[in-house]
């Protein structure tokens, strides 16, 4: 499950588009879904639409719980960013187009590196 939004619309993305909240959440799911199996943890680069909600951290941490993962740190905080400074420009596009988009950086529960583990 590599990138979660909601049902993108077609739209020409400007090249003056608005900035938007690019920030960082440290996951791990929730021990109930086919995830738990299969993943310690990700990290989830998040983009949203300023205005979509008044904490973008929570509503962040509610969409990725419907989704089956538990938000358990803040690994980078939010920023407002414009187009040219966020990390991955195909994802800040989306959110462009859906208001929100997330990219799930996931390790699997055998890796014997550092990485939190449920």
């Amino acid at each position: 499950m590599p990138t979660l939004s909601p049902a993108s619309r077609t739209a020409a993305i400007p090249q003056d588009a608005p900035q938007l909240w690019v920030f960082v959440l440290e996951v791990r799911p929730l021990p109930q879904t086919d995830d738990f199996t299969q993943f310690g943890g990700a990290y989830v680069l998040c983009y949203q639409m300023p205005g979509l909600a008044e904490d973008p951290i929570g509503h962040a941490s509610r969409f990725l719980r419907e989704h089956g993962w538990e938000v358990i740190g803040v690994h980078d905080e939010p920023r407002q960013l414009p187009r040219g400074e966020a990390p991955e420009a195909e994802h800040f596009d989306q959110a462009l187009r859906d208001d929100e988009a997330y990219v799930f950086h996931q390790w699997r529960v055998e890796d014997e590196d550092d990485q939190t583990r449920h």
